[in-house]
């Protein structure tokens, strides 16, 4: 895994480049870093987080006067305030604030510091409390978590930070050695450095987390969750760790303790923009993106009128079925950015206006759509349904015409067109649009459950106006079924409804003495009589029923046969 990440703000995107190349100069300047090579590495105290500004300067310098103190050059460099200040002003920085992570990292880099602090400092009612952490430069996420520190005076609480940045500070070489050794692949020897780090400081969450990335290497998955798990207890904020435990819970199938664990990954850095990203989609792809809508709110709100936020946003409401929450965020973001007003874009606004039921509105962004994207399929076919619904069938049937020439073998598109057809009465067009289908290549199973429906209305539409033609189009519609594909229902409902033809035919073919009734009410029956046994799989006393009355009735057809058809 790659664990490199560098996050810049959105408020110091513009100016983190000025930081870079305005600050050199007097980096490179530096007194100490004119000394020979017989200093220490360098580390770096900034200012630190308080609702007091000059509270957070006070501690850093306290915190660098404490570590001057406790250690010799030659070990250790604390990076002089002015140095830190130099480079903060000539960049357009304050220097009573602060820095946010990815500034922090960038100032630690440019003045050479290969090891940072960041922290926050508060006033108790006995003192003041600070509680830090040892970040490596290279990598903001591989950071030590430093016992909290409490002191009556702000020296007392300094000093203890002082003394832990020391200890901390034990595990680093063997952590150096172990992210060399990984980085070359050689997985085995990372793990013994990272060990031998660990035995030097027992709470080596810096070089626990490289030893992680060995257990990685040589996929050892249950190693890597028992080291992360003990990392986490002890630092609920290292991202190294709830990144490999995401992982390794994803490959286990384990959602539970995976979304726990995003949940904790996105508290732990709640600035990491790119960061959130990732938990956001990941949340979307394990089917939870409801949980994912809190965190794009505060992306949106800390960072208003970005246009890769506003568009991950407006899927995120999407998958979440915040439907009218997609459709806000979506209307800002094609106002903030116009080229993300695509075809998809109101394909799924028109779709979301749908789930609302809002069909006017529906219709309304399928016809913006159209009108700026003529050709394309989906558009025409969102801008039928809503004209469907709204009532407008003329209007709709056009539109749906048009959406299956743009995409023949799409068959929501045939079956929109034929149920607009079977709305407006048109079932010799709803023939014809199924054998077109047919004819297209659409999918047969689908087209047969769209001849089934009318079929079925039609059966159902006999049984209430008791008129032959209704059962005429049951039986023109449900053969037309079977063809396409064989069914159970199709064959059940195509017996039923030519024994009901046959048996209002028999009855008027008696009164009326008409040879074509009888005949009619003949060919029914026998069509009953094939089709039945097979839906009688499906639906057995029905059929039975029906195929015990059809005997009844025959006597009476071959008398009409014989008297009127001469």
């Amino acid at each position: 895994m790659n664990t490199e990440l560098e996050v810049i703000p959105l408020k110091a995107r513009l100016r983190h480049s000025g930081l870079v190349l305005t600050a050199l100069a007097a980096i490179i300047a530096s007194p100490v870093l004119a000394q020979s090579g017989k200093t220490g590495e360098r580390v770096m105290i900034p200012t630190l987080q308080s609702a007091d500004k000059d509270l957070g300067v006070q501690a850093a310098e306290a915190i660098r006067s404490q570590l001057q103190k406790q250690t010799n050059v030659r070990d250790l460099v604390v990076v002089p305030k002015a140095d830190i200040n130099n480079s903060l002003i000539s960049s357009g920085y304050s220097t009573t604030e602060a820095l946010a992570p990815g500034d922090a990292k960038a100032l630690a880099t440019l003045v050479r510091a290969p090891q940072y602090l960041e922290g926050a400092v508060t006033k108790t009612p006995t003192g003041y409390k600070i509680d830090s952490r040892l970040i490596i430069s290279r990598d903001m996420t591989r950071g030590q978590a430093l016992p909290a520190a409490q002191g009556g005076k702000l020296d007392d609480a300094a000093s203890q930070v002082a003394h832990a940045i020391q200890d901390a500070r034990r595990q680093l070489p063997g952590e150096e050695a172990c992210h060399n050794a990984v980085a070359q692949g050689r997985y085995q020897e990372g793990v013994a450095a990272a060990r031998a780090a660990m035995s030097r400081y027992p709470n080596a969450n810096i070089a626990a987390a490289c030893l992680v990335d060995a257990y990685a290497g040589l996929k050892m998955d249950d190693s890597v969750i028992v080291v992360s798990e003990r990392i986490r207890a002890s630092d609920p904020r290292n991202i190294v760790a709830l990144r490999r435990l995401a992982e390794m819970y994803r490959a286990k199938n384990d959602t539970t303790r995976e979304l726990a664990v995003l949940g904790s990954l996105a508290a732990a850095d709640p600035t990491n923009i790119k960061l959130l990203q990732d938990i956001v989609n990941q949340y979307a792809a394990t089917g939870h993106a409801q949980q994912a809508i809190p965190l794009v709110r505060d992306l949106l709100q800390n960072n208003p009128g970005d246009p890769q936020l506003l568009n991950l946003a407006w899927l995120v409401y999407l998958n979440a079925k915040d439907y009218q929450g997609a459709i806000d965020v979506g209307n800002e973001m094609v106002r903030v950015d116009t080229a993300t007003a695509t075809a998809d874009y109101y394909s799924r606004l028109a779709g979301a206006y749908a789930a609302l039921n809002q069909p006017q509105k529906a219709s309304e962004a399928a016809a913006r759509g159209a009108a700026k994207f003529p050709n394309d399929p989906n558009l025409a076919l969102y801008a039928a349904q809503s004209l469907y619904k709204a009532g407008q069938l003329q209007q709709a049937l056009v539109v749906a015409r048009k959406a299956v020439a743009a995409n023949p073998k799409n068959p929501p598109g045939y079956f929109l067109l034929a149920t607009i057809q079977g709305a407006l009465n048109q079932y010799d067009d709803v023939i014809n649009t199924l054998n077109q289908a047919k004819a297209a290549g659409a999918d047969p199973t689908a087209l047969s459950q769209i001849a089934l429906q009318q079929g079925s209305n039609a059966y159902k539409a006999g049984q209430g106006s008791k008129d032959r033609a209704d059962f005429q189009r049951a039986i023109k519609f449900l053969q037309l079924s079977d063809q396409l594909q064989s069914s159970a229902d199709a064959k059940f409902l195509l017996g039923a409804s030519a024994f009901s033809l046959g048996q209002s035919a028999t009855i008027d073919a008696n009164e009326k003495r008409s040879c074509d009734l009888a005949r009619t009410a003949r060919d029914a029956f026998n069509l009953a009589q094939i089709n039945l046994p097979a839906g009688g799989q499906k639906y057995p006393n029905e059929a039975a029923q029906l195929l015990t009355a059809i005997p009844q009735f025959t006597p009476a057809v071959d008398n009409e046969i014989k008297r009127f058809c001469k």
